[in-house]
């Protein structure tokens, strides 16, 4: 009997090796990719995101991951695959089942990033400067086909307890419809999270502080500066375009990086 006994103790202990070493074999076997595309969609169909045989359609978490008619991309998910396998991320026209975008994921790491903005039927090529050791880098792409008139970007803020107003240039005289990089280091104004958590990015006509360039409205006008992970004091060497466009009510804006180090 206690021979018996000792048996189906070793076969209960073998039977879990078993199981660890088939869970381990598993583990090993797949990856977990964060998968983030960034852009816009100027098309007048709403776009479907795919990779491979996984389809973020209208059914997947109540549509969450449908990206809209003018509207910016903003996707994020993580993807399992095989090991060894290397997916395919696709954008299809809903409407006309074109695919407009198709790219491989990257074969080895833990996050992918694609940028993809779409207008006036196609690609608007995103145009990034390499990094620089010596200061940080802010490219801005701001569509506008109601006005070519020249306008200045700056940083804003007001205190809270004084009332003294704070501006820091980003660029003078710059046009819509195209890249603008400027060169930039926080000033002591805009060196913290605090303080750009309270700032607004503004977009003024050439020369003024006060009259607004994109349809002589505020509202289309500034974007705040909370969520922009601007660089802070003591930074160098990060390049950060974003792109935007006048939405529903407001002037839209897209980040097209990532930085999972730098969520603020």
């Amino acid at each position: 009997m206690k021979s018996l006994k000792q048996h189906i103790i070793i076969m209960a202990a073998l039977s879990c090796m078993l199981f660890a070493a088939c869970n381990k074999e598993e583990q090993e076997v797949t990856k977990a990719m964060q998968v983030v595309i960034n852009g816009y969609n100027g098309s007048e169909h709403a776009w479907q995101v795919a990779i491979d045989t996984t389809v973020y359609d209208a059914s997947a978490m109540h549509g969450k991951f449908i990206i809209n008619s003018a509207s910016m991309v903003s996707f994020n998910a993580v993807y399992t695959s095989p090991l060894n396998q290397q997916a395919t991320l696709t954008l299809t026209d809903t409407a006309t089942r074109t695919v407009l975008f198709s790219k491989q994921l990257p074969a080895s790491g833990t996050k992918a990033l694609f940028n993809f903005i779409y207008f006036d039927g196609k690609e608007l090529a995103i145009q990034q400067p390499a990094a620089d050791p010596t200061t940080n880098k802010l490219g801005f792409y701001i569509r506008y086909a109601a006005s070519d008139a020249p306008f200045d970007i700056f940083l804003y803020r007001q205190d809270a307890t004084t009332g003294m107003e704070y501006r820091a240039y980003l660029t003078k005289n710059a046009k819509p419809n195209t890249w603008i990089y400027t060169d930039y280091m926080p000033t002591a104004d805009f060196d913290s999270k605090n303080a750009l958590n309270g700032a607004t990015i503004c977009f003024t006509k050439t020369g003024t502080t006060d009259q607004w360039a994109f349809g002589d409205s505020e509202y289309f006008s500034k974007v705040p500066t909370f969520g922009m992970n601007f660089p802070l004091a003591g930074e160098k060497g990060i390049v950060q375009p974003y792109f935007l466009t006048p939405g529903a009510g407001q002037l839209d804006i897209t980040r097209l990086y990532f930085y999972a180090d730098r969520p603020w």
